[in-house]
């Protein structure tokens, strides 16, 4: 990452927020303090940490992050993250963008096809060339000019793609648009565990839903979430839960009953043991 870049970024956006920017699709988080443990739901995104680092837990294993790498994420992940330094003079700077996935599949049918993909998932931190850190440099450059952003960043956006696709690590891309793949099919039960989070889950059930043995499903869904498919939506619908007590006023055992928990008790017993805290103290 240029020097420069982060100047550009750091004269941009405003500091510990997270914010849209005006290119589709890339978010930008500077922290210029030390943060506490933050849980909250990533979508299908790479991210990159420009400047500093940042500790990244999904299940029980930790990641470190910093400008020698990216994260992908190919399903919606529940993470914590932890800023252990940050500063005035060095804030920590992160780029996210989501994964758009049409895109994906027109770069995709417009390079050579391979004969096989890897099955297997090596995780969120993959290693970071100079030639996609390139390709960001430029995007990102596009937000001092406003007026080329609609055409010059879908051109940037392809280019990323192509580079991820055809690099060391870009069957785990193409394994998430390519149907009947290992994560494109825990990609589907991803997406009806965040559209039913409400209801009971038959893990019996969601497995045959994406075509795979209940051994088989509980296997790749920890490779790819660190959780089996009850933890993960049990977290899912707490990180859910916080999200509507900190922007609701609803009574918190309504909350409750909107993310799936019959028992209020049980509820508050879950939420204080991921959060630390008892929801009405989020709350107040």
């Amino acid at each position: 990452m240029q020097a420069k870049t982060i100047e550009q970024l750091l004269r941009l956006i405003p500091k510990n927020q997270t914010i849209e920017s005006d290119i589709p699709d890339l978010i930008f988080y500077c922290a210029d303090r030390p943060e506490k443990i933050i849980g909250y739901v990533l979508e299908p995104s790479i991210c990159i940490v420009l400047q500093g680092e940042r500790e990244v837990y999904l299940g029980t294993d930790c990641e470190k992050f910093d400008n020698t790498n990216l994260m992908f994420c190919p399903v919606d992940a529940p993470l914590n993250i932890h800023i252990k330094q940050a500063s005035l003079d060095h804030p920590v700077v992160v780029l996210s963008m989501k994964l758009n996935l049409l895109m994906i599949r027109e770069v995709l049918a417009k390079i050579p096809p391979k004969q096989h993909m890897d099955g297997g998932y090596l995780g969120i931190k993959w290693q970071l060339d100079d030639a996609i850190m390139a390709s960001f440099d430029r995007l990102i450059a596009l937000l001092d000019y406003p007026n080329d952003i609609e055409f010059l960043s879908p051109l940037i956006q392809q280019e990323i793609y192509y580079r991820l696709l055809t690099g060391q690590q870009g069957d785990r891309l193409r394994q998430l648009v390519t149907n009947g793949s290992h994560i494109h099919r825990i990609a589907q039960a991803v997406d009806w565990l965040k559209v039913h989070l409400d209801e009971p889950v038959v893990i019996a059930d969601l497995a045959s839903r994406c075509g795979m043995s209940v051994s088989g499903f509980h296997q790749h869904f920890k490779e790819i979430t660190q959780l089996s498919p009850l933890q993960y939506q049990k977290k899912l619908r707490l990180m859910e839960a916080r999200r509507l007590i900190k922007t609701n006023d609803a009574q918190v055992s309504h909350i409750a009953m909107q993310v799936g928990y019959e028992s209020p008790s049980q509820f508050s017993r879950e939420y204080k043991r991921l959060f630390g805290v008892s929801p009405n103290s989020d709350l107040d």
